[in-house]
């Protein structure tokens, strides 16, 4: 079956789904996406995912029409007509065409849908973990948009270019003040002394959906946790990483640049985190 994309409430063949020149995503990368994962036909923290992208239009100071439960309906839709159970999903809204230049008018926001089977990395992977490195980019945590999910995406994509050179599948990106800040399409957590360990807000990063969900299960677990500034030199010590997102979960991470993490396999307190978040997922999925 062809895939078929949302675009502006119709659906249309993927590989004929198009948008304006003139929209200003297009032209200034002026739009906001999320991207989330399926689990037996349900979309997990789907309000989450939707309540952000609204909270992003409203501080951009978008004039759009649709309303939360619009969106979460054409999400929906997206994976019926697609015949989809377990897929990622991207919504992306643009912010709406308009003239060539960056202070025009724009029309009401583009909206975007598109999902398709995800494919998980292997078993082995989250045992083995991925190798991680610092990138030379930096995070700027003083600007507005640290914490947007924005389709300006530039500087994400030239670290994992980086990064990759380097055999490494995620960077590590640090702030303008050398503070560790966040992957490019990930969070990052550290166990330290015996504590979960994450960046906060004011490093400069975008605080995950999935990073919240973390947090979530290690209050209940519970695991000793702490959201505040960490520098480089604090993480040569930890004894586990890894890193988190909606398609992912929990990743571990092995090494990063030239130092092995722990023992280079996922961690106790990595693997309980695991195991919770699956469960977390089977109970809010309705598994039968």
């Amino acid at each position: 079956m062809q895939s078929k994309m949302y675009i502006n409430g119709q659906f249309i063949a993927a590989d004929q789904a198009k948008i304006s020149a003139y929209d200003h995503g297009f032209l200034y990368g002026n739009g906001l996406f999320e991207t989330m994962r399926a689990y037996a036909g349900r979309v997990f923290r789907c309000h989450d995912h939707i309540g952000r992208i609204i909270q992003s239009a409203d501080f951009l100071g978008w004039d759009y029409s649709f309303s939360a439960d619009e969106l979460i309906q054409a999400v929906y839709s997206t994976l019926k007509v697609n015949d989809l159970t377990d897929a990622s999903i991207r919504l992306t809204i643009s912010r709406g065409t308009g003239l060539a230049r960056p202070d025009a008018v724009c029309s009401q926001p583009t909206l975007a849908v598109y999902a398709a089977p995800y494919q998980a990395p292997s078993a082995d992977e989250y045992q083995t973990g991925w190798p991680a490195a610092t990138a030379s980019i930096r995070r700027n945590q003083t600007s507005p948009v640290c914490g947007i999910k924005s389709a300006n995406y530039l500087d994400n994509l030239l670290a994992r270019s980086e990064v990759k050179l380097k055999g490494a599948k995620e960077a590590l990106l640090l702030n303008t003040d050398g503070l560790i800040a966040e992957g490019t399409i990930a969070n990052y957590f550290f166990v330290m002394n015996g504590k979960l360990v994450t960046p906060h807000a004011e490093s400069g990063l975008l605080p995950g959906i999935t990073r919240a969900v973390v947090l979530e299960l290690a209050a209940k677990i519970p695991i000793v946790s702490e959201v505040r500034a960490i520098y480089p030199e604090e993480i040569k010590v930890a004894s586990e990483m890894f890193i988190t997102n909606s398609l992912l979960e929990i990743m571990p991470v092995n090494r990063l640049d030239d130092t092995v993490v722990g023992n280079g396999q996922c961690g106790p307190v990595t693997q309980l985190l695991i195991n919770q978040y699956k469960e977390l997922v089977h109970a809010e999925s309705n598994f039968s």
